[in-house]
């Protein structure tokens, strides 16, 4: 039986045009998903712990200003009550390197930007099916 509290996800990256697309991407795929968007990683975790509820996934860029995905993932994971969130990675980066060290830091996956709207929709179905978002 589907769950009536709609997934919420959200999405950490300061690329203004990547959060639109992956919004819309998961708005397509389940329209009643609630999405927030931050720039980087200095507000999510106040965010974290000012909010009532978790979220169901954090897609984390890497590469930002001020924290990045990396710095980011490891507060995550420092606290305790954060550490079972599913947080994917999803950067341009495709360096094994950041690949290791995302999962070292507790990363759930990482994955490489795709460069078309068609091939996001396809990765982010997989997201939904993989992390159960309907």
């Amino acid at each position: 039986m589907p769950s009536s509290v709609p997934p919420v996800v959200w999405i950490v990256d300061d690329d203004e045009d990547d959060k639109y697309l992956f919004e819309i991407a998961f708005k397509q795929l389940i329209p009643p998903v609630s999405i927030k968007l931050f720039n980087d990683g200095e507000e999510l975790l106040p965010a974290l712990i000012q909010h009532d509820s978790l979220p169901s996934l954090i897609i984390l860029d890497l590469n930002m200003p001020r924290v990045n995905g990396f710095e980011a993932l490891q507060q995550l994971r420092a606290e305790p009550a954060f550490q079972k969130i599913p947080v994917i990675v999803l950067t341009t980066s495709s360096d094994y390197c950041d690949r290791e060290r995302a999962k070292q830091l507790g990363a759930n996956g990482f994955l490489t930007k795709p460069p078309t709207m068609e091939l996001t929709l396809k990765l982010f179905n997989q997201l939904v099916q993989e992390w159960k978002l309907t």
